[in-house]
């Protein structure tokens, strides 16, 4: 008895030890997960500035060619200069990110990478203050946006590292609610900086993100699993690897797609049809932002309880049928609809991050929320595109402006509705094979 005695607290005592080590990893892991969401917010401030003052940075910018531009040419180039700045950052993302976080992912420094980019990201920002035409504005904020989505990405990959199996959702979540918390306070902030200090608007951004580079060399902590050689591969190998990564590349397109309609198209249609300033463009951009920021992370507890399908598909095709009527819809029921754009945003924004987290295996990870970005960039970029060419398109057939709008948000808000319905089926195979929730 008493050597069975002996045998069972040494086993109880082993069990303490494993709980105990067990509960001291996960402490660590919430605590590191914080840190990533803390500078993910950070990371989106100042990038989240420009869209509240769009309309009166490209005019700033516009007036130097304004004497040599006939009237009617003039009056379509200035939304299509705005639907430009928008898009030409993504532009740099789409086309530098892939090379350049295939070479960095060599060197297993992802907290490096991240600190790194965020402060170019800072330096081009103020840059953008003092370039001398319209030529370096774009030249500058194409490398802008290569230089935030490598960070972005880097960022995203490390706390992807912290999430476990059965958590995935509310740790994306958590990261993922900070990100829009960011774009919510930074819009905010953007509005009210144009306002009252238009002059050192873009060194304030660039000294905010230059901050987050010096918090992300301080404070980030790379997990020990994701150092293997097998994480050094590029993203389209990832998805070569694993297909079914192309669903959630392909709403990562359509959301930032109609994310960057509405930083560009719907902040035009506010200003120029609604006559609002960008103090109060701000403050109804926050109304989308704030209810999506909050309830990122209850989405993602959410979908760890009833999977990714459901979610995805019913809030991307909710959120589509809203975005055609933003042209449609009295200026007083505005508020109301940007409220619901936010939680039908957080139900599929959540999920989705989640599913890539599920798709992706763990040597792959960096890889595969790069490819992430990069559909996201390329979706950011190809909206303003897109919804500035129908602008364009509309006016030279002469139509109303309000034709063009409307327009520009049916098919934004279109694309939405039939992403959910083409992949409504493969997610339904995905789940049933237990590939994902």
């Amino acid at each position: 008895m008493p050597i069975a005695t002996n045998a069972s607290r040494s086993t109880l005592a082993a069990h303490a030890e494993v709980v105990s080590t067990e509960t001291s990893a996960a402490g660590a892991n919430r605590l590191n997960v914080a840190k990533i969401a803390i500078l993910a917010w950070c990371a989106m401030l100042p990038v989240t500035m420009l869209p509240p003052a769009l309309k009166e940075v490209i005019e700033g910018v516009m007036t130097r060619v304004s004497g040599a531009v006939p009237g009617d040419l003039y009056a379509l180039v200035k939304p299509l200069g705005a639907h430009a700045f928008q898009s030409i950052n993504m532009l740099g993302a789409f086309v530098c990110v892939p090379a350049l976080a295939r070479f960095l992912h060599r060197r297993d420094m992802l907290k490096s990478v991240a600190a790194l980019a965020l402060a170019a990201d800072g330096v081009l920002l103020a840059t953008m203050a003092i370039a001398p035409n319209v030529a370096w504005l774009l030249i500058i904020r194409f490398l802008e946006g290569a230089a935030h989505v490598i960070g972005l990405s880097a960022l995203m990959a490390i706390g992807a590292g912290f999430a476990p199996d059965g958590r995935r959702g509310r740790v994306m979540g958590v990261i993922g609610g900070a990100m829009m918390f960011g774009t919510a306070c930074g819009t905010r902030l953007g509005g009210v900086l144009w306002t009252h200090f238009p002059t050192w608007f873009f060194y304030i951004a660039g000294f905010t993100a230059a901050l987050t580079a010096l918090g992300t060399l301080l404070f980030a902590t790379e997990a020990k699993e994701d150092a293997s050689d097998d994480a050094k591969i590029p993203w389209t190998q990832a998805l070569r690897s694993n297909p079914a990564l192309g669903i959630a590349y392909a709403y990562a397109f359509i959301d930032r797609f109609c994310v960057g309609v509405v930083t560009s198209t719907f902040v035009l249609y506010l200003a120029n049809t609604h006559s609002l300033s960008p103090d109060a463009r701000s403050r109804l951009l926050v109304m989308f932002l704030a209810p999506f920021a909050l309830l990122v992370y209850p989405a993602g507890r959410l979908t760890d309880r009833i999977g990714r399908v459901r979610p995805i598909a019913l809030g991307s095709a909710g959120f589509g049928v809203l975005f055609v009527a933003y042209g449609l819809i009295p200026l007083s029921w505005m508020p109301v609809a940007m409220v619901v754009s936010g939680i039908l945003s957080a139900l599929m924004f959540a999920p989705n991050l989640a599913l890539c987290a599920d798709l992706a295996p763990k040597a792959h990870r960096g890889a595969a929320f790069t490819g992430f970005n990069v559909a996201g960039s390329f979706g950011f970029l190809m909206g303003p595109v897109i919804a500035g060419g129908v602008l364009a398109l509309m006016y030279w057939m002469r139509f109303a402006p309000i034709a063009g709008y409307r327009m520009a948000f049916l098919v934004a808000g279109g694309g939405e509705v039939l992403c959910a319905a083409i992949t409504l089926p493969m997610l339904r195979d995905l789940a049933r094979r237990g590939v994902t929730r």
